[in-house]
């Protein structure tokens, strides 16, 4: 299956000396390939050219394998990985400084397993797989600042690495094989503090190949968080 998305992003920064958010306008391309009994494989690529002064590309990749399959569930085992890229250009427009650009990148790579659970009452096939794993974070930027006081730039590394246990949850639902319905969830653990990560997709097809989809997702970083909306037509091959 294949989908291009067009809809909006908001981004939240926050520091504790600053706090924006903005919302702008977002492009993306989903595409998925799927054998049930073996595996799965998704990529998503996506694009806000301006938010919060901002530049954003984000790539995400996933695949499961899959053991065991029987018609009450399988085992998955997988991996994945996020990379979010943003470039801030503000210049003057934070107020008290004369200059504020910032470079961010973060990667998140991930390991899990879990099994699916099956379930089927009339016409809706249910699918809920929990799943555990580890992944590891980096983040690598710089912040660049110059107060409006003729004082000079400051350069503050953004620099981090962290590790983390992961939780999720994944619920797929087939109401008559016209409309899916997916919701999924990911908490992030490290330190007693959480990183949640929430999306939800839904496609409606009206005929054997066409469809249309939508989907939003929410994710949480340490200092910012993305939410967006989308919408798309999608093609099932």
């Amino acid at each position: 299956m294949i989908t291009p998305y067009t809809g909006y992003l908001t981004n939240k920064y926050a520091s504790s000396s600053l706090e924006l958010k903005d919302t702008g306008e977002m492009n993306g391309l989903y595409a998925q390939w799927i054998d049930t009994d073996k595996f799965q494989a998704n990529i998503f690529y996506y694009r806000a050219p301006n938010v919060n002064y901002s530049l954003v590309n984000g790539l995400h990749l996933n695949a499961d394998y899959y053991l065991l399959p029987t018609k009450a569930g399988k085992y998955a085992v997988g991996a994945g990985m996020e990379n979010l890229y943003i470039s801030l250009s503000a210049g003057n427009n934070i107020p008290g400084q004369r200059l504020f650009d910032m470079d961010n990148e973060v990667l998140f790579c991930y390991v899990r397993g879990g099994r699916y659970f099956y379930f089927k009452k009339d016409k809706v096939d249910l699918s809920v797989m929990p799943y555990a794993g580890l992944a590891r974070e980096s983040v690598n930027g710089d912040l660049i600042m110059e107060r409006v006081a003729n004082n000079p730039s400051v350069t503050v590394s953004l620099d981090d690495k962290a590790g983390y246990g992961l939780l999720g949850l994944n619920i797929d639902a087939v109401f008559a094989h016209f409309l899916q319905v997916q919701a999924k969830w990911m908490g992030r653990y490290n330190a007693g503090e959480r990183l949640d990560e929430y999306s939800l997709m839904a496609n409606i097809f009206v005929s054997r190949h066409w469809g249309l989809s939508y989907r939003y997702k929410y994710m949480e970083y340490n200092s910012e968080s993305n939410e967006y909306n989308l919408f798309g037509v999608a093609y099932s091959f």
